[in-house]
């Protein structure tokens, strides 16, 4: 019965191969996992500070909107002011001349 040692011993030697092989390939399969874990845990991490990014992003427009509405009132404060500075010159002219006409062409 040596032939049936020699294949009990092949058998058990395949046996122990295939039992190493599946340990490796379950190891590498958790290795994978891993890396696949981490690699999701750094795309919601990357979104996350996309999501802040566009955050700040919106509300430096709002203020930017802010400033552009504040920037129009002046103009609008500056236009007015600057017709009341034309207005005011105008009649100081005016008061100007006929002060001179007065002075000039005494009655």
């Amino acid at each position: 019965m040596p032939e049936r040692d020699e294949v009990g011993e092949r058998l058990s030697t395949m046996l122990q191969h295939a039992a190493a092989s599946a340990e490796g390939q379950t190891e590498v399969t958790i290795r994978n996992l891993k890396a696949q874990d981490e690699a999701t845990r750094a795309q919601r991490e990357a979104i996350e500070v996309q999501r802040k990014a566009a955050e700040a992003s919106i509300a430096s427009a709002k203020g930017a909107e802010k400033v552009a509405a504040a920037t129009e009132r002046n103009a609008k404060y500056m236009l007015w002011s600057v017709l009341v500075a034309a207005i005011s010159a105008i009649a100081s002219a005016v008061s100007a001349y006929y002060s001179y006409w007065s002075a000039v062409h005494p009655r």
